[in-house]
């Protein structure tokens, strides 16, 4: 557990404490922090104040596995061993942070149950959720990482070049190529230069563009002339623990001239995310705050002003870490509402689209947050479709 760290995080937020709560795998946030070498089968509490020692209460016949835990450590056997511990725990605390989230909002640090909730309330304790915390420590990333993410980005912006001309150049000569074609493409050309990735490029044509999470592993689409053709790439550097990944989507059409209708869709995906970036860039400067669900409202408001609210069906962005989807702060005000603050160390996607009926348009940008600026790692923004002929 790096306690320096917990603690600031609690100071920076105003909390007075942490509450920590595992019961097998159910919290992966408490397992992580806690830093123990096997997990319990039984449950277990840590309480981290801002200032102080944590203090553990642990189940008496486990409690080999906290036997490098910093702190005070306290055990139970009976239940009812466990519900005084837990109340002599808690002492004068009135209030702490846990993994919960209010009224279920944000299921990424929603692991607290029911039952749990309604103890530490019978006490006389105020539950909070420990949703910003979670980022502060796990949302995160740090200098090294982002070197690292940006090697990627940039790897990445080559490659999908290279993509669309492995498209343009098999229809010059004539050669049948599909969707799995250039998926397979990818995956060798991110091996070769030194990337790896948990998932499969999305590559679709056409109205297949129209799921935003497709994936041509059976019957993959026949790409041909006249033909739009989205591909999202995301990756990270092999090897490397502290690697962060990068991922971008941009879109293609198979001719010369990109017909008015494509156009006019990728028009309006484009201002959602120059609106929600400006939106972002400008309160970071400012030094004022920004939650997640801000600037997935900002990019809404974009789409639903061109009456195409209904087609924009996920949030506008996602955490990027050493998962391609982390632990940090969404862009996101519809699927769930994240009130988590863009602090400094904070590297998102801002990706919002537009699903049918023809087509499905997306264009996606990563972006780092700092004490007063913002990054966008993956210039140059795409600004059209790209003609590949």
């Amino acid at each position: 557990m790096d306690l320096q760290r917990v603690q600031e995080a609690l100071k920076y937020f105003g909390l007075e404490a942490w509450l920590l709560f595992g019961f097998r795998d159910r919290n992966p946030i408490a397992n992580s922090l806690a830093g123990l070498s096997q997990i319990p089968t039984r449950r277990w509490f840590c309480l981290i104040p801002a200032e102080g020692e944590p203090h553990w209460l642990v189940p008496r016949m486990e409690r080999d596995c906290f036997a490098k835990v910093p702190g005070i450590l306290a055990d139970y056997g009976s239940r009812n061993e466990l519900t005084e511990g837990l109340k002599a725990l808690l002492g004068s605390i009135r209030s702490v942070a846990a993994e919960y989230s209010p009224n279920a909002e944000l299921p990424m640090v929603s692991f607290m149950d029911a039952g749990t909730f309604e103890l530490l309330k019978s006490f006389g304790v105020e539950v909070v959720s420990s949703a910003d915390l979670v980022h502060w420590l796990f949302g995160r990333v740090d200098e090294e990482g982002l070197e690292l993410h940006r090697q990627a980005a940039q790897k990445l912006m080559r490659l999908k070049d290279e993509a669309f001309g492995f498209i343009s150049e098999s229809l010059v000569r004539g050669q049948k190529i599909t969707e799995r074609d250039v998926v397979e493409f990818l995956l060798r050309r991110l091996s070769e230069e030194g990337l790896t990735t948990d998932h499969v490029p999305i590559v679709a044509v056409m109205g297949n563009s129209a799921s935003p999470h497709y994936l041509p592993i059976e019957n993959p689409a026949q790409i041909g002339w006249g033909d739009f053709v989205l591909i999202d790439i995301f990756a990270k550097v092999a090897n490397n623990p502290k690697a962060i990944y990068a991922d971008i989507t941009w879109c293609g059409y198979t001719g010369s001239t990109v017909p008015p209708r494509f156009e006019e869709q990728f028009a309006i995906v484009k201002e959602a995310r120059d609106a929600a970036l400006e939106f972002l860039r400008e309160r970071v400067e400012k030094g004022e705050p920004v939650r997640g669900c801000d600037v997935d409202a900002v990019a809404r408001k974009v789409v639903a002003e061109h009456g195409r609210a209904k087609d924009f069906i996920h949030r506008t962005g996602h955490s990027l870490g050493t998962e391609v989807h982390g632990w940090g702060v969404n862009l996101d005000d519809y699927e769930t509402k994240d009130t988590r603050l863009l602090v400094s160390g904070t590297l998102v996607t801002i990706e919002p689209g537009i699903y049918g009926p023809e087509i499905g348009t997306r264009t996606e940008i990563n972006v780092a947050v700092h004490e007063r600026s913002v990054e966008v790692t993956t210039l140059p923004l795409q600004d059209e479709i790209l003609p590949l002929l």
